[in-house]
């Protein structure tokens, strides 16, 4: 981990805003899907916004915005990455109707960061995930075990 003006910098990766950007609060508001670098070339931490959305994977913006108030960085909170995991317990959408355990899913968000899982189709010999998911809780989280099988790179990694 990276030092910020003598404090922990968190590593690089999704987080969700839990406060607006100071001087830049008309475009980095609270509740926002953002990609946190804890370096830019410039030096302080950076901020990417989402741009565009492909198979249930957000793309980002490549300029963004510096983050120049040391404390802000404690206001994001880390998300678990998007891709493939598998339920560790059913998830209860009526008394009658359930997700059952081990069921495959892909964990995405929308543009206010809320977790999005997509369920799993089946068909013929392909596995496929639709467009729409089920919108849930940041406590999704605890129930979603790594899928343990390789995926095309989707790196968003600037470390060059």
């Amino acid at each position: 981990m990276q030092e910020n003006n003598g404090g922990p910098v968190p590593p690089c990766g999704l987080y969700k805003t839990t406060a607006a950007l100071p001087g830049k609060e008309e475009w980095v508001r609270e509740n926002l899907l953002v990609y946190f670098h804890n370096h830019s070339q410039q030096g302080p931490p950076l901020l990417l916004l989402p741009a565009t959305n492909t198979h249930n994977r957000w793309g980002f913006h490549e300029k963004g915005y510096l983050i120049r108030e040391p404390g802000y960085v404690e206001t994001l909170e880390g998300l678990k990455d998007e891709g493939f995991y598998v339920l560790t317990e059913p998830i209860y959408l009526s008394r009658d109707e359930f997700i059952p355990e081990e069921t495959l899913v892909q964990l995405g968000y929308n543009r206010s960061a809320d977790p999005i899982l997509f369920l799993a189709k089946f068909v013929d010999n392909e596995v496929t995930f639709p467009n729409s998911g089920l919108k849930c809780t940041l406590e999704i989280f605890d129930m979603l075990k790594p899928v343990n099988f390789r995926v095309p790179n989707y790196s968003r990694d600037m470390h060059h």
